[in-house]
């Protein structure tokens, strides 16, 4: 199936990746300013507890390694043609992502600060290995190729 995707498609896909980059700092900024601007109680407790001991070290983390250095990687025109180093970017963005529902979670669980717990790690599997073998066992029952699709041809001969 790969055969057709050519690096107009993956640096297609980069500059896909770029714009949720751009979209995940947008959002976040904007409940931040938001929210401080409102000064209500009821909804600055979530960034307050967010901003003190270990959990603000997070944050930060969250500000410069899911947007900041992602921002940079994917404005270079090389990553994002090379199928690798756009792999390895998804990967990270992906982690990232993980990363940033652990820290919206967490910290109303943990007030002392950042505590991993074997069972964080055990419920990531719990979901994500039954959801892995539903895809892995039903992805041979279907078609990956669009067949019928009238866009193919279009598609295929993508130019950007």
């Amino acid at each position: 199936y790969l055969a057709f995707v050519t690096m107009e498609h993956y640096h297609i896909m980069g500059k896909l990746m770029l714009t949720f980059c751009i979209f995940w700092g947008y959002i976040g900024f904007d409940q931040y300013m938001l929210y401080w601007y409102g000064n209500i109680p009821e909804e600055i407790s979530y960034f307050i507890r967010r901003n003190v001991g270990s959990w603000w070290f997070g944050s930060m983390f969250l500000v410069f390694f899911r947007f900041f250095i992602p921002f940079v990687i994917l404005l270079m025109q090389n990553w994002k043609k090379n199928p690798k180093y756009l792999c390895l970017a998804a990967g990270w963005l992906l982690f990232m992502q993980m990363l940033d529902i652990y820290i919206v979670v967490m910290p109303m669980l943990h007030h002392e600060g950042f505590a991993p717990h074997p069972l964080d790690l055990l419920a990531l599997i719990a979901i994500g290995a039954p959801l892995a073998f539903i895809f892995i066992k039903n992805l041979g029952k279907q078609s990956l190729f669009p067949v019928h699709d009238p866009r193919l041809e279009r598609s295929i001969k993508l130019t950007n």
